[in-house]
C-alpha cells in the first residue's frame, strides 16, 4: 500500500441533497447496486451458460442520526421542498427526483480530499421516520431517512 493513500473512516461522511447540506448522519446503509442478468443455454456451449445483461438495480439508502435542531431542521425543509413539488396541479409536472451526494472522508476529515464520493441521480425520499417518544425513557431522539435514486454509475 502507497503510504499517501488516504483509508476512508467509516464514521467520517458527508451527505448532500440538490447542493443542501443535510447535516452529519451516524449510519448510511444500503450503498450499493446489483447487475442482474439472465442466463441462456446454448446448445453447442457446454462450458458455461451465456450471460445476458438485464438492468442495475440499485439500493434503498437508510441514513439514521440523533434528532438535532439545525441539521433535522433542514431535513424538513427539505422533504417540504419535495412535497411541494410532488405533483403540481398547476403546472401539471411531476417531480423529477434530485441530486445528492454522499462523501468518505478520511481521519482528517477534510472534505476538499474525499477518500471517495457516490452522486446519486434522481433522488427521492422514499420515507422519514422520527422518533418514538416514551416520557419514561431517557434515550436519545432518533430520525431516520430513506433515499431511493436512479443510480450513482
Amino acid at each position: 500500500m502507497r503510504h499517501d493513500a488516504m483509508l476512508g473512516l467509516v464514521m467520517r461522511f458527508t451527505v448532500t441533497v440538490d447542493g443542501i447540506d443535510l447535516g452529519g448522519w451516524s449510519s448510511c446503509k444500503g450503498l450499493g447496486v446489483q447487475f442482474e442478468h439472465e442466463e441462456i443455454e446454448v446448445g453447442s456451449n457446454y462450458e458455461y451458460n451465456v450471460l445476458l445483461p438485464k438492468r442495475l438495480k440499485y439500493n434503498t439508502i437508510t441514513l439514521q442520526r440523533a434528532m438535532n435542531s439545525e441539521d433535522s431542521a433542514r431535513v424538513q425543509t427539505w422533504l417540504r421542498h419535495v412535497k411541494d413539488d410532488w405533483y403540481s396541479g398547476e403546472t401539471g409536472e411531476e417531480f423529477s427526483g434530485s441530486t445528492a451526494r454522499i462523501t468518505l472522508l478520511d481521519a482528517h476529515n477534510d472534505p476538499d480530499r474525499p477518500v471517495a464520493s457516490w452522486s446519486l441521480r434522481g433522488v427521492f425520499p422514499k420515507a422519514w421516520k422520527g422518533p418514538d417518544m416514551d416520557a419514561s425513557s431517557s434515550q436519545v431522539a432518533l430520525e431516520s431517512l430513506e433515499l431511493a435514486h436512479h443510480g450513482f454509475l
